[in-house]
């Protein structure tokens, strides 16, 4: 299975999907409304769940100048890798392999106009991922978004110190979390 790159200077250049059929994809529909929400030219972006990197290639393609991706899985970290060569920019990549719960102790004080999370679905992992990134949010740039891929069904309940949601959207069966880090941190 082939993944299309639909807007920048990589539009409709093909990457690889990673073969597990665990991994769902961010559609292109999604991608294409959060390159058209967002401004990603200089961005320094943080991709966690990073399957094939699509989302992290997007932005690329979109003006970013960097990107870390994070996934567990060695496949991903393979397909990654293989990707970011078929498009030039492995010089732009930074790939760790890592459960996303460890981390942030790896970024070396980095930070990061944008972080994308898009964690598997219906799992539970929304609410962990928020006290994470609450508990972390010195690596956000204080003008920084945090854009958070879930399923409509999960529920979350999080008492926020450090960030604040700004928005909610509503894409059919998926929401997207906005996030930003309250102005006096």
């Amino acid at each position: 299975m082939n993944l299309k790159i639909e807007t920048g200077k990589f539009k409709n250049r093909r990457i690889e999907a990673v073969n597990d059929p665990k991994t769902r994809y961010t559609t292109s529909i999604l991608r294409q409304a959060v390159m058209n929400i967002f401004d990603f030219s200089g961005a320094n972006l943080l991709e966690l769940f990073a399957g094939s990197g699509v989302f992290s290639f997007e932005a690329l393609s979109n003006g970013a100048i960097k990107s870390v991706l994070v996934d567990i899985s060695s496949k991903s970290i393979n397909c990654i890798l293989k990707n970011a060569k078929t498009l030039g920019v492995l010089e732009a990549i930074k790939v760790i392999k890592s459960d996303y719960r460890k981390v942030f102790s790896k970024l070396d004080s980095q930070q990061f106009d944008f972080i994308f999370a898009d964690p598997p679905f219906d799992l539970g992992y929304i609410v962990e991922l928020l006290k994470l990134l609450d508990k972390n949010y010195s690596i956000l740039e204080k003008n920084g978004y945090i854009i958070i891929e879930k399923s409509k069904n999960e529920r979350y309940n999080v008492d926020l110190k450090h960030l604040i949601l700004n928005e909610i959207r509503d894409y059919s069966d998926t929401e997207l979390l906005i996030l930003q880090r309250k102005q006096e941190e």
